[in-house]
């Protein structure tokens, strides 16, 4: 399973929290960023990350449709 980096952002002014995880491919990964989106408040956006190659940003308003 590929190893990917989820950078889950609070506002501008707010470091990223960063979190390792392990999805089966990149949609799999965005089904889990959106998740964690949706089961918290604390973060606006997130940015997630295979390697050096950026798959996706989610914000909150396309986590939720």
């Amino acid at each position: 399973m590929p190893r990917y980096l989820f950078r889950l952002h609070d506002g501008p002014e707010t470091p990223p929290l960063i979190e390792d995880v392990d999805a089966f491919d990149d949609r799999d990964a965005k089904d889990l960023a959106q998740m964690r989106l949706l089961l918290t408040r604390d973060y606006t956006h997130a940015q997630i990350y295979r390697g050096a190659y950026k798959v996706a940003e989610l914000t909150r308003d396309s986590a939720s449709g």
